[in-house]
């Protein structure tokens, strides 16, 4: 913490000095866990864009502790009965890039605050970003991008990504899941764009 104030760190939320491991306590303090449908998260995409850049281009190791503990406060509230959780995987060339899968590092967090097992059981193929694609192709990705890579041994799941736009990433990881013997998929995501949850 203080080799970040000596570099003059900011919170990737509100741009202000960085006080505090990953977030600042302020941002800690005033984000909370919200609720709509099957899906927690902490506030709009337009009001969290900084965090989940952070999450995925600057050191997702250092920002995900504070956000991961935000997360699991607001599953735990929503008691949902769970019994493992998982996360939407990236494409192996994202990963390989980076050298992590994002919401991988954020769900084994909340997999860890929630005492339950983290379970790597959805596949990718390869298919063109959904960050460079138009809202309505968003929409409508391809069947069978995500399928399972192993039998399923738990029925009741949580799915964390970084972001809820419109869904489709969520309803297709779903699909595979349920097609597996899933009871019920719920999800954890650190923002949503307006229109797509909320």
């Amino acid at each position: 913490m203080e080799v970040e104030r000596w570099l003059g760190a900011h919170c990737p939320v509100c741009g202000g000095s960085l006080d505090a491991p990953g977030i600042c306590r302020g941002c800690s303090e005033r984000l909370r866990p919200r609720r709509w449908q099957n899906l927690v998260f902490l506030g709009s995409y337009r009001e969290l864009r900084g965090a989940v850049r952070a999450l995925k281009f600057k050191g997702g190791r250092r920002i995900s502790p504070p956000i991961a503990d935000l997360l699991a406060t607001g599953v735990r509230e929503s008691g949902w009965q769970l019994e493992a959780v998982t996360a939407v995987p990236t494409t192996w060339w994202r990963a390989m890039l980076r050298g992590y899968n994002p919401a991988e590092l954020l769900a084994r967090q909340i997999a860890e605050r929630l005492d339950l097992p983290y379970l790597a059981v959805i596949a990718r193929r390869y298919t063109v970003s959904q960050t460079r694609r138009r809202r309505d192709e968003r929409a409508r990705m391809k069947p069978g991008t995500f399928y399972l890579r192993r039998e399923l041994e738990h029925r009741r799941w949580l799915l964390v990504d970084d972001v809820w736009t419109t869904g489709a990433t969520f309803r297709a990881v779903e699909r595979a899941l349920r097609g597996g013997g899933a009871e019920a998929v719920y999800g954890a995501v650190i923002a949503a764009r307006k229109g797509g949850a909320w």
